[in-house]
């Protein structure tokens, strides 16, 4: 019997996510990865970016969407707790910096 893998949770190999086939598998892999995507502080606020690994919206997880596995959090300011979240590496990095520029602009109005 072929084992598949789970659809909710992944890890990186690379900038790639990877399905795991279980929860302890992810957990394992999670406590000792960098997921760390990118990270700025402007004035008073942090805008922080990184894989969780976690399908954050598993309703939309068939062939038509791709899981949202990285989540861009904004910690601070007048943009304090927007969250946005994306399916690859290099859309969450293109949706970091324009929150990045989003605060910017809210912080120096």
């Amino acid at each position: 019997m072929e084992i598949m893998p789970n659809q909710y949770y992944y890890k990186l190999e690379g900038q790639t996510p990877v399905p795991v086939e279980s929860f302890m598998e992810w957990s394992l892999w999670i406590m000792s990865a960098s997921t760390t995507v990118m990270i700025n502080e402007l004035k008073d606020s942090i805008v922080s970016t990184r894989f969780v690994g976690i399908d954050l919206n598993p309703g939309s997880s068939n062939s038509l969407f791709q899981p949202m596995i990285f989540e861009t959090l904004v910690m601070g300011g007048a943009m304090n707790g927007k969250r946005n979240f994306y399916p690859t590496w290099d859309e969450a990095i293109q949706g970091h910096l324009k929150i990045c520029t989003q605060v910017f602009k809210l912080s120096n109005d």
